[in-house]
């Protein structure tokens, strides 16, 4: 899925596709998912290529620590910025607030009532444009939320630094920054 991408060309709709229902499956295991379902899942839908090293790594770890839960959980913020970027989404939740990671199961296959051919198939990006000035508007929050870190004082901006970063990571694969795959995106400020 990550494929051959040059620096800066953004993703085609196809792989951000993909790329939301792995991840879905991914989130929905660290929010309680049945892992003898999802592992089956999986396999039955032909996906486990799709899989980047760090959410195999997860799916394949039969008894997950607190962390790994905790982390596989914070990526529904990145699922939430591919899913906008598809435009199943029409706003993504303010930069201080987490996600509702209920609204995946409307949208996602296996619960949204289409197979994941289907939703790969339907599935358009909006338009570049709209995607960099995405980018961009991100990349300036999570300085925003970094600055103010750094400093020790409240972000002018209402700003939560772990939704904003992994919404930065997901943006910044979703535009090609630097080609990187997956595991590899960096969410420079």
């Amino acid at each position: 899925m990550d494929g051959d991408v040059e620096a800066d060309e953004v993703r085609s709709a196809e792989d951000v596709a993909l790329r939301a229902i792995v991840l879905f499956s991914v989130v929905g295991l660290a929010f309680g998912a049945e892992r003898s379902v999802v592992l089956e899942w999986l396999s039955d839908n032909d996906l486990w290529g799709e899989l980047a090293p760090s959410e195999a790594g997860f799916i394949d770890t039969p008894v997950p620590s607190r962390k790994q839960i905790t982390n596989g959980g914070w990526l529904s913020e990145r699922l939430i910025m591919l899913l906008w970027a598809l435009g199943a989404v029409e706003q993504l939740p303010a930069a201080n607030e987490q996600c509702d990671v209920a609204v995946f199961q409307n949208l996602l296959p296996p619960f949204a009532p289409m197979s994941v051919k289907e939703f790969v198939n339907m599935a358009k990006l909006r338009p570049e444009a709209e995607l960099i000035a995405m980018a961009d508007a991100t990349l300036r929050l999570h300085w925003e939320a970094r600055d103010a870190r750094r400093r020790e004082r409240t972000p002018r901006t209402p700003v939560d630094m772990e939704v904003i970063q992994e919404r930065h990571h997901a943006i910044n694969w979703v535009i090609g920054y630097d080609g990187s795959p997956w595991d590899e995106v960096t969410a420079d400020t």
